[in-house]
C-alpha cells in the first residue's frame, strides 16, 4: 500500500500499452478546501493521492480526485460527490470516486476507520443509497494497486 509500487504499476502497465492520465499534484491548500466543501476528513491514503496525483484516469476509467483547477469545477471530487448526493441520494459520509458501469458509485467511506485513519472503499447504490456487499478495499491505494495488478 505504498506509493512507490503504485508508481511501479502504473509504469508497468504504460509500458504494457495501458493508456493512463495523471492529473498532476495538487497542494494541501486545495485538498483541505474539498474536504471543507465535501463535509468530511480524507483519509491519509486519499491525501497521498491527490498529494501524488491529483487524479488517474486508467483505460478511460477515472478514479475522480482534483485538478489544477479551482476546487469544485465541474469532473473534481468535490463536484463528482455533490452530483452522487444530489442526484443519487449518496449519504453525505461518503467520499464517491467512481461510477461503475453506472450500476453503482465506490466511494471512500469516511465514517469507517481504522486504527492508522484510513477509510475502506465500499460499493453504493444508485438507487437507494445503501452499501452494497462487503468492503472492496482498505483504501484508493490499495485498490488501485490490486486494480492494476489485475
Amino acid at each position: 500500500m505504498s506509493l512507490k509500487k503504485l508508481d511501479q504499476l502504473i509504469e508497468q502497465n504504460v509500458a504494457e500499452g495501458a493508456d493512463i492520465v495523471r492529473g498532476g499534484p495538487v497542494t494541501v491548500d486545495k485538498i483541505q478546501r474539498a474536504e471543507e466543501l465535501l463535509g468530511v476528513a480524507f483519509p491519509p491514503s486519499y491525501k497521498d493521492y491527490l498529494t501524488q496525483y491529483g487524479a488517474i484516469e486508467i483505460d478511460g476509467r477515472s478514479f475522480a480526485g482534483l485538478t489544477a483547477n479551482e476546487v469544485g469545477a465541474i469532473g473534481d471530487v468535490v463536484a463528482f460527490t455533490k452530483n452522487a448526493r444530489e442526484q443519487y441520494g449518496i449519504p453525505d459520509r461518503y467520499i464517491a470516486l467512481d461510477f461503475q458501469d453506472g450500476d453503482v458509485f465506490l466511494c471512500i467511506d469516511t465514517q469507517s476507520k481504522d486504527s492508522a485513519g484510513e477509510s475502506p472503499l465500499v460499493l453504493i447504490s444508485p438507487v437507494n443509497g445503501k452499501q452494497q456487499g462487503a468492503v472492496v478495499s482498505q483504501g484508493l491505494v490499495d485498490y488501485l494497486e490490486k486494480y492494476l495488478s489485475a
